[in-house]
């Protein structure tokens, strides 16, 4: 009986559901696809988690395998926990622990189950065909054909950004060229060239800089290893397909990077390439801003980092103290949650020797894999070295876009990342003779059996039902904390967020009090969730139940940081005549963001109510210097009027009067108000 039940209940399969369902999930109902993502990595970590324990008490063996990886993440894992122990903001911080724990269990599940070379074979199938599923849902979205997400204008697949689908097929396009090119039988050859084909045409039109650059630069280090490792035999013996190939994609760049029909980007590809460097629209010079504020939190904090997953709540304070010092980034300046560079947030947040235990693993592999390289030299050598290729060379893209990007935060990337990472170790150290070993040790344990059956039989038959009684005891105590588990952790969490884009619909067509009944119901599902917080408080403002919005806001203070809240606060409390909270809250928000104008404008209000000229005219002036041309530009001029009338300066009254009264529509109800000041001083 227990055998057929571990049959079914496979740690494979979670590896197997991992591949297939974080891609490939979408539910159009939660707008952040991420958030599906982490629904069921955190789902499957539990169930893996159940499962290998459930697994290690049937065997009555702790199943782990020796690597020279094994402590590097032993490590790392060590030192992640430390930092959620010391965290200052523990909910905060457990969210991107349990992701990257996710991962790291997800690498060990593969390690040390995955032991044939049919079940190598499968998993690689998978990752092929779901690429393909991606790449074809990312044409039918390119081209209105699917329905489901219709009403979403951007390029998004199932992964829910051109630039997370264009990683996950970077590092997949690799391994499908060398079975592309070690295939001999021509009908799966063909199937090959069209996969190969789609996933071009999908990494052109989704028109990814940084995928670009960082395949341009392993396509340097891909052509080296060839000639290094004397791998052009396998092209030479292809180079009728390659050809082929060579023209197919000449074509596909061709109609995807220029003006026609077929091509729906507004941008061809030169057009892309050269905004790079554009200063208005570049992305170059906001990641530059990111990039050296994040340089500020490793020096600040350089040795264990400001805590795991505290990137998001220390970004804007960091950044604003180097804008104080830096002032021609200033419009540049905005709320960034990744560093989009792996390498500088796992620095910021882990310190230099989270980041060099990293590196350490990064290093390993490559220094095993190189071995493996040198030497490889029986008949099959040149297959397995080329399959090798191209597993290093998807994991080499997916590290070079890392400088650029954050595809460790993204669930459906990460995962997929340490699931190839931990199978192509498994190649390198040779799993066929994992798959010897096994089979030794079977037959080493059915001696064992044997010779132990004439002592079994002299067992009483109460013992030996006593025993199976304490394991199924501890199963059902497992099982019992697995739903525990994928309740409070999984469940009740992606409840609160479908609860929560719901309420968002409601919000943003100004129906506030249905709003308010989904964002109340999903912070109860999850009270430590920061935007569902923000969201209540920011309703109720509009619900004018200010006493309510203090608290939720406040609460909401201690797992997100935007300056949005903090003016939302300021103007709650305005409303509750705490004038010196409010002060207080607007500073903050504007210190967040120098060039913040909507908080200039209520702190100037709010020192006009309180009689205090002086700060009014200083917040009115630096809304004015921000933008010259804004909108309010003549309701600012007439109450700076007003100010200097107030402080009995008539002559200067009367100059931003007039400025006002150029500056005014025509059909502005302000014009009779200011011509009646204007008329006043004049008359005086």
């Amino acid at each position: 009986m227990n055998k057929n039940i571990f049959q079914i209940i496979n740690t494979n399969n979670i590896l197997k559901l991992a591949v297939l369902s974080i891609p490939l999930f979408i539910n159009k109902n939660v707008h952040e696809f991420r958030v599906n993502q982490e629904m069921l990595l955190k789902f499957l970590l539990i169930m893996a988690l159940g499962f290998w324990a459930i697994e290690t008490l049937n065997k009555k063996k702790f199943i782990w395998g020796e690597n020279s990886l094994n402590l590097p993440f032993l490590l790392l894992i060590g030192l992640m926990t430390i930092s959620l122990v010391r965290s200052e903001y523990f909910a905060v911080s457990f969210k991107d622990y349990i992701i990257f724990l996710s991962y790291f269990f997800l690498y060990f599940l593969a390690i040390n189950h995955i032991k044939q070379e049919r079940q190598f074979d499968i998993f690689i199938q998978l990752f092929f065909f779901t690429s393909f599923v991606v790449s074809l849902y990312a044409l039918l979205h390119y081209y209105g054909l699917d329905p489901y997400l219709k009403d979403i204008p951007e390029l998004i697949s199932t992964i829910g950004q051109k630039n997370w689908v264009s990683n996950y097929l970077a590092m997949v396009f690799p391994l499908v060229f060398s079975y592309f090119l070690l295939l001999k039988e021509k009908r799966r050859k063909i199937i090959y060239y069209l996969l190969l084909s789609i996933l071009y045409a999908v990494l052109i039109i989704f028109q990814s800089r940084g995928i670009w650059i960082s395949a341009g630069l392993t396509l340097i280090l891909a052509i080296f290893f060839l000639y290094k490792f004397r791998l052009f035999n396998i092209f030479k013996e292809n180079k009728r397909w390659l050809f082929l190939l060579f023209l197919t994609f000449v074509l596909i760049t061709v109609i995807y990077s220029t003006q026609n029909p077929l091509n729906k980007n507004i941008d061809t590809m030169p057009q892309r390439l050269t905004s790079i460097y554009e200063d208005e629209f570049s992305s170059l010079n906001p990641r530059l801003l990111i990039w050296n504020t994040t340089l500020e939190m490793i020096k600040d904090k350089p040795f264990f980092g400001i805590g795991i997953g505290l990137f998001k709540m220390d970004y804007l304070v960091y950044q604003a103290d180097f804008l104080q010092q830096n002032p021609s980034y200033l419009k540049y300046g905005s709320r960034s949650e990744e560093a989009h560079n792996e390498y500088l947030q796992l620095a910021a947040e882990l310190g230099i020797i989270g980041l060099g235990i990293f590196l350490y693993i990064i290093f390993i592999f490559y220094r095993s894999a190189l071995k493996f390289l040198k030497e490889k030299k029986e008949e099959k050598g040149e297959e397995e070295k080329l399959i090798l290729w191209g597993l290093l060379m998807g994991i080499t893209c997916f590290l070079f876009h890392s400088m650029f990007t954050f595809p460790f935060h993204v669930p459906a990337l990460g995962s997929a990342f340490f699931i190839i990472f931990a199978f192509t170790f498994l190649y390198i150290n040779n799993f066929f003779n994992l798959e010897r070993q096994d089979q030794l040790e079977k037959k080493k344990n059915e001696k064992k059996k044997n010779r132990g059956k004439k002592s079994k039989k002299k067992q009483s038959q109460g013992r030996r039902t006593e025993k199976f009684k304490v394991i199924y005891i501890y199963m059902a105590l497992v099982l019992f904390l697995m739903i525990v588990a994928i309740n409070f952790l999984v469940i009740k969490p992606y409840i609160a967020d479908i609860v929560y884009f719901k309420g968002i619909k409601y919000y943003n067509g100004q129906d506030y009090q249905r709003a308010l009944t989904n964002f109340e119901q999903a912070a109860k599902l999850d009270p430590y969730n920061g935007k569902i917080l923000y969201a209540l408080g920011t309703n109720y403002y509009n619900l004018n139940e200010y006493s309510k919005v203090e608290g939720i806001l406040e609460r909401a203070k201690s797992y997100v940081r935007d300056k949005y809240l903090f003016r939302n606060l300021g103007l709650s409390y305005i409303k509750l005549g705490d004038y010196k909270k409010a002060e207080k809250e607007l500073e903050y928000a504007i210190y967040l963001d120098p060039e913040f104008i909507s908080a200039y404008l209520d702190l100037a209000y709010l020192y006009s109510d309180q009689q205090n000229y002086d700060q009014a005219i200083i917040n009115w002036l630096r809304v004015l210097e921000i933008n010259p041309d804004c909108s309010e530009r003549y309701k600012i001029l007439y109450s700076l009027g007003l100010m200097y009338q107030r402080k009995k300066m008539p002559y200067k009254a009367l100059f931003y009067f007039r400025q006002a009264l150029d500056s005014a529509p025509e059909d502005s109800s302000l014009i009779e108000n200011i011509k009646k000041e204007i008329m006043k001083i004049e008359s005086d």
